[in-house]
Formats: C-alpha cells, structure tokens, sequence
C-alpha cells in the first residue's frame, strides 16, 4: 500500500506527521542534527505564535514544533510542553480535506470545519509560503490522540530532493506506539477512519495494531508496552494516553549505530537488530531505528 491510496471512504491516507513538542527550539534542532536527521530551514505559521523545523521523508515526517510568541495562538502546545518534551499530535494525511469534514459531520457531534493554514520558509536567501488544508480530528474519532487531518497545497514545494536523504538512514515511520490505560473503543473508531481490514484487535490482551498507510500505530497497555520496546517502560509521571515510541525505517540498522556511535550518543542494540535510542538523548521521544519488516 502507498501513501497516496485511501484505505477507507474517509480521505484519510496514512500517516503526514508526527509532531515533537520542544521547550527549546533550536536546542531540539540541534539534538535532531546529532541524531543524524537532515533539517529543512525553520518555518514559521502564519497568524500562530509556534515555529518548527521538519525531517521530510518520501511519504511522511517529522515537525519539531516550539512556541516562539505565547501571545498567538499555540493550541494545545503549552499545555503538554507542561510534562516535559516528546511526541505531542498526530497529523493524518488527507487527499481532499472537505471531503474529510464532510465525512466526520456524519460520525461526530462537532465537527470543524477545514481551515487553511500558512507557513513561511527561507530556501536559499528566498522566502517560500507552504500551504496547507487542515480538519481537526474530534477526541472520539480518534481515541488516544491528539489529532488533526491535513490535505497538502504546495508539496512539491515541501520535499526537496536534497531533503530526503539522511545521515543515519531514516526514510520513513515504520511505527508509532500510544501508551492507554484503557483500550476499550480503539479498534472500532480506527476501523471506521482506516477500514475493517487495518485493524489487528487483541484488546484483551492489550493492544491494537492499526495499519495507517505505510506505517502502523500501535496502541498498548503500560503492562504491554516494555514487552514491544525492549524492557522500556513507560515513565510514572506521564499522563496517558501519549504517543511513547517512535520507530523509524532504516535500510541498514549496523550503519545507523555506527554513525550514533561517531557522535557519541548512547543506543541499544537488540537482539533483532533495531537500534534504541531513549527519550534523554531524543528530547523526550523512546526512537528506535528498524528494518521494515518483509
């Protein structure tokens, strides 16, 4: 499946983004480029007091996300920025973003409508706007996420050939993990956005897989959640439900590992190969590098 095919009557295509809140902006960018991610110049939303630099991949990536004005407006931002760093939202890939709405009006009690959204980048001494169509995603729609859904207006102008191509070998997101207490209700509404044939349920024993394009999201119990991610678990003193690992595509995981280890950030290697970095190397994110499995 690509990220261009529709997997329900929704719109909703896979995976756009993922959102890494920072305290810190610049001091996140510089974690990342340690971390071996190639950065798109910072953009600023327009008419929003937030800015952020992105790790473009062929079909998804990744936004680091910072308030630089408190005055405007930085949604839910500030309030999750209150429990530390790490995976904030989840963006929704959309082909037609009215078509969207029109689909959540018959699914949800409020639905918004789409808005369009503006972001201003410097290429190269030249200052671009990247647009954007955006719907949020109504708390029962998507159970366990913040979520909004997002129809591309300028993507040629987004991803750039010499963009793509990172240092440690990431190409796209392999998985997102979301850490619920309670998993009741999960793989019925993620079947109504991505279609019966997405959903792997196995509440009862606390998870459900969600194939969202070319990636999956997975949500497990906090019992559940070290047996998939190594003995890690999730930190006491987070509130739940949250999005708690990242696990990232990599052709080669002994490359990735060889070029942590020539920046000096400490990993794992497991025994199947993936490589783990934690969320104190990771501005608060459990990332883990991996081959797409066959």
């Amino acid at each position: 499946m690509t990220a261009a095919e529709p997997t329900s009557d929704t719109s909703i295509t896979g995976i756009d983004h993922a959102v890494i809140a920072a305290r810190d902006l610049e001091a996140a960018r510089d974690v990342w480029q340690r971390l071996g991610f190639t950065m798109a110049p910072r953009g600023r939303h327009v008419g929003w007091g937030t800015a952020n630099y992105t790790m473009l991949f062929q079909h998804d990536y990744l936004e680091l996300r910072g308030i630089v004005d408190p005055s405007q407006f930085v949604g839910t931002l500030d309030k999750f920025l209150e429990h530390g760093e790490g995976l904030s939202s989840l963006v929704l890939a959309s082909d037609n973003a009215s078509d969207f709405y029109e689909w959540l009006r018959g699914e949800a009690d409020t639905a918004d409508a789409p808005r369009d959204l503006e972001r201003l980048i410097e290429y190269e001494g030249t200052e671009e706007t990247l647009r954007f169509r955006f719907v949020p995603v109504p708390g029962p729609i998507s159970p366990g996420l913040l979520a909004t859904a997002v129809e591309h207006l300028t993507p040629d102008e987004l991803r750039r050939p010499e963009l793509l191509s990172h240092p440690n070998g990431a190409r796209s997101i392999l998985e997102i993990t979301v850490a619920m207490e309670d998993l009741t209700g999960v793989a019925e509404a993620y079947a109504k956005l991505f279609g019966n044939a997405a959903v792997n349920d196995e509440t009862r024993r606390g998870r459900v897989t969600i194939a969202a394009g070319t990636a999956e999201l997975l949500f497990l119990t906090p019992k559940e959640f070290p047996k998939r991610h190594y003995d890690v678990g999730v930190g006491d003193d987070l509130p739940l439900p949250r999005m708690a690992a990242l696990t990232l595509e990599v052709a080669d995981p002994a490359a990735t590992a060889l070029y942590l280890s020539g920046q000096t950030i400490p990993y794992e290697r497991e025994p199947d190969g993936t490589v783990l970095v934690e969320g104190t190397s990771a501005s608060g994110v459990l990332l883990e590098f991996a081959r797409r499995p066959d």
